[in-house]
C-alpha cells in the first residue's frame, strides 16, 4: 500500500471547549509546507514563508524535512535546515508558531501529522487584534478619534464659514483635499489613480513616465496614452538622467544633520527624494492669496530643486568607481573636452573619445583643406569671385558659404548644395546639350553608371569652369574612363580616399561628425557665438576666434576649441569681457536630456504645447 500523510490540523476555540479538528489525507510520499494556499500543509503565519520546507517519506515510518526557503525550523529546541525523522519516536517539528507531531499509522508505513498553533499568553492576537482591552476600549478609541475628526475638521469649519464668512481661515472643502492641480495636470483632478496607483503608497516613477517617457518606441505610447487620459496639452517627453539603481546610488545624503535624517527616514518608510515626484511639486497652493479659492493655478507643477548637479558630481567616483564621468566641483574644476572622435566611418561608424590635448585625428575618410578654400587670395577664392553673387558667390569663401545655420547648429553638408557649384559631377552631354551627372553618394551607382560606356571630350587642360567635363577623365571610353574618374584628375579623386584591389575600385567611406560632445550644448544662435545667419553683437566671437581652420589642411583635423576658449567668457564679469555670461551647469547640461541645455523656467509656455496636426510624431525620441 502507498505511503500517506494523514493530517491533523487542531485549532482552538476562542471561547474555550473542545477544540475544533480537521483530518485529511495528502496521498504520495511528499507534501508541501508553508504559507502559500496551494500548500499540502498551510501555516497561516507571518514568520513562515510561503513555500517553506517540504515533507517526504524516506522509508517506512521514516520522514525527511528539508527547508526550500532557506529559513530554520525547529526539531527539540534546535534550529535547522534538514532533518531525518523516525515517527516511532514520536518527534515534534516547530515552523513558526505551529508544532507538528508526527506519529506512525498502520503498517503500511503512514505518518500521521497533528498540526497545532501554539497559543500562550504572550502572543501578540489578544493585544493587538481584539477590540477588548483592560483600560480603554478600542471601540471607545475609535468612535473618540472619530467623532473628534468630524467636529474639527467638517464641523468648526462650516460654521466658521458660515459666521464669519468675509473674514474665514478655513475652507471646510481644504481640510479634506490635499490641494489644486497645476493646469498641466488639471485633467486629472477627478482621476486620482493614474498617478496614485496604490493607497498610502508614494508616487512612483512609473506613473509619470506613462506619459512622459521618451524614445521611438516608448515616445508613442506615452503620447496615446496622455491623448486617451484628455490632456488637452502634449505632454513632454523625457529621459531618465541614469538607471535608477545608479542614480539612487550615486546620490549622496544631505550635509546638514536634519536633512539627512529626514532622507534617510523618508527612504526607509517607501518615500523616497530621488522620484519624479520629489523635484516636480503637485497639490500646491495657487499663486496670490493663500486661501483664495479662486487665485489662478501654477501652469506646470512647482520645481523644487531636491539634489544640483555639484552635489552629485563633486565626489561622483566615491560612490560609482566604475563611472567614466570625471568628479566637476565646479566650473573652475570642470575636465579638459574630451570629444568624441570618430576612429572609424561607414554605415556603422566607430567612436572613441579622446583628450583634445592629445591632438586627435578623426577618419571621416573625407579629403578636403579648409586652408586652401579660405585663403582670401587664392585660387579658390579668384573662382568664387568669378561666379558672382547670382551663384550665391561672388566673394571669397566664408565659413558660411557652406555651413548653413539650423536652429542652433547646422545643416549637414551635402556635396550637391555645398560642393557641385565648383566640383562638377558631369560625365557626358544629353542630345540637347544639358550635362549628365554621377550619382553621389553611392559608389556601387557611380560604377553602374561608367561601366561599359564610351565617353568623349574635346582635349584640354584638367582645370575647367565649373559645370563642365573633365578632358582627360573622358578622352578615353569604357573601362578607361571607368578607371580615370577614381584617378589624379578624375571626379571622384579630389576629395575622397581610393585605393585599387586590381581592377577593383575602393573608396573610404565618409561619414561626417554631427556633434563632438553629445553630453554638452553649444548653441550658435546666440549673438555671443557669433550668430552665424544673423545680425552680429559687438564683442561677439567670430567663426575663426574659435576654429583654426584657416590653418588646417585636412579633414581629420578636429577643429573645436579647448575648454580654456569658453572659459574666456563663462565665469567672467562683464567689466572683463563684454560677452561675459555665467558658468552655471545647467547652461551646457539638462537632467532629463543630455546633451541640451536647460531650458529657462516656464519655457516653453504652456499655451504652446497644445496638441496639433503631426504633434503626436515630435520629440519621440527625445
Amino acid at each position: 500500500m502507498a505511503q500517506d500523510f494523514h493530517l491533523k490540523l487542531i485549532t482552538q476555540r476562542a471561547g474555550g471547549g473542545d477544540p475544533i479538528v480537521r483530518e485529511r489525507v495528502v496521498a504520495g510520499p511528499e507534501a508541501a509546507i508553508g504559507r502559500a494556499a496551494e500548500s499540502d500543509i498551510v501555516l497561516a503565519d507571518l514568520s513562515v514563508d510561503p513555500r517553506h520546507a517540504k515533507m517526504r517519506f524516506s522509508g517506512p515510518g521514516r520522514v525527511t524535512i528539508e527547508s526550500v526557503s532557506g529559513l530554520p525550523f525547529k526539531v527539540g529546541g534546535k534550529s535547522v535546515q534538514r532533518a531525518d525523522l523516525d515517527a516511532a519516536s514520536r518527534p515534534v517539528v516547530e515552523i513558526g508558531g505551529y508544532s507538528l507531531m508526527l506519529e506512525p499509522e498502520g503498517e503500511d508505513g503512514g505518518v500521521t501529522v497533528t498540526v497545532t498553533r501554539e497559543e500562550d499568553e504572550h502572543h501578540l492576537t489578544p493585544s493587538v487584534f481584539s477590540l477588548q482591552s483592560k483600560v480603554f476600549g478600542r471601540r471607545k478609541m475609535a468612535w473618540t478619534f472619530g467623532s473628534a475628526i468630524f467636529v474639527i475638521c467638517l464641523l468648526i469649519p462650516l460654521f466658521a464659514a458660515v459666521w464669519f464668512s468675509q473674514n474665514a481661515m478655513i475652507h471646510p472643502d481644504q481640510q479634506w483635499s490635499s490641494g489644486p492641480l497645476s493646469k498641466a495636470h488639471a485633467f486629472l483632478e477627478t482621476d486620482c489613480k493614474s498617478c496614485h496607483a496604490n493607497a498610502f503608497v508614494a508616487v512612483r516613477d512609473s506613473a509619470c513616465k506613462s506619459c512622459h517617457l521618451a524614445g521611438h518606441e516608448e515616445g508613442p505610447l506615452s503620447l496615446a496614452r496622455a491623448r486617451d487620459k484628455g490632456s488637452p496639452f502634449e505632454p513632454r517627453l523625457m529621459v531618465d538622467h541614469a538607471p535608477k539603481a545608479r542614480l539612487s546610488k550615486g546620490t549622496p545624503l544631505p550635509d546638514a544633520l536634519p536633512a539627512r535624517i529626514s532622507t534617510v527616514f523618508q527612504r526607509a518608510i517607501g518615500h523616497p527624494t530621488d522620484r519624479c515626484a520629489s523635484c516636480h511639486i503637485e497639490h500646491t497652493k495657487p499663486t496670490g492669496k493663500a486661501m483664495d479659492a479662486n487665485a489662478p493655478l501654477s501652469d506646470k507643477p512647482t520645481m523644487v530643486v531636491v539634489n544640483d548637479c555639484q552635489s552629485c558630481h563633486t565626489s561622483l567616483k566615491a560612490r560609482l568607481d566604475d563611472t567614466e564621468l570625471a568628479d566637476t566641483p565646479d566650473w573652475g574644476r570642470h575636465p579638459t573636452f574630451r570629444p568624441l572622435i570618430m576612429t572609424a566611418a561607414g554605415p556603422t561608424p566607430q567612436f572613441q573619445r579622446v583628450a583634445l590635448s592629445a591632438g586627435p585625428q578623426e577618419r571621416n575618410g573625407l579629403t578636403f583643406p579648409h586652408r586652401l578654400h579660405l585663403d582670401r587670395t587664392g585660387g579658390v577664392a579668384r573662382q568664387a569671385i568669378e561666379l558672382g553673387a547670382r551663384a550665391g558667390y561672388g566673394k571669397p569663401l566664408e565659413c558660411e558659404s557652406c555651413h548653413k545655420a539650423k536652429g542652433t547648429g547646422f545643416e549637414p553638408i551635402e556635396m550637391e548644395k555645398a560642393c557641385g557649384t565648383c566640383h562638377s559631377l558631369a560625365y557626358a552631354r544629353n542630345p540637347d546639350g544639358s550635362l549628365k551627372l554621377l550619382p553621389h553618394g553611392e559608389l556601387q551607382k557611380v560604377v553602374d553608371t561608367l561601366s561599359g560606356r564610351a565617353l568623349s571630350a574635346p582635349g584640354g587642360s584638367n582645370r575647367m569652369r565649373p559645370g563642365t567635363i573633365r578632358p582627360t577623365m573622358f578622352a578615353a571610353s569604357g573601362a578607361s574612363a571607368y578607371r580615370a574618374t577614381f584617378s589624379p584628375g578624375g571626379t571622384c579623386y579630389d576629395c575622397h580616399t581610393i585605393t585599387w584591389a586590381g581592377d577593383v575600385v575602393r573608396m573610404a567611406p565618409v561619414k561626417l561628425t554631427q556633434r563632438y560632445m553629445p553630453r554638452g550644448a553649444f548653441d550658435h544662435s546666440i549673438a555671443e557665438h557669433g550668430a552665424i545667419g544673423k545680425p552680429g553683437k559687438a564683442g561677439a566671437f567670430k567663426c575663426a576666434d574659435c576654429h583654426k581652420a584657416e590653418t588646417s589642411d585636412r579633414a581629420s583635423d578636429v577643429l573645436i576649441p579647448d575648454l580654456a576658449k569658453c572659459a574666456t567668457c563663462h565665469g567672467q564679469p562683464t567689466t572683463k569681457i563684454a560677452a561675459a555670461d555665467d558658468a552655471d551647469c545647467t547652461t551646457c547640461h539638462a537632467f532629463h536630456k543630455p546633451g541640451e541645455a536647460t531650458p529657462r523656467p516656464g519655457h516653453p509656455p504652456l499655451q504652446t504645447l497644445r496638441w496639433t496636426q503631426g504633434s503626436a510624431n515630435a520629440n519621440i525620441g527625445s
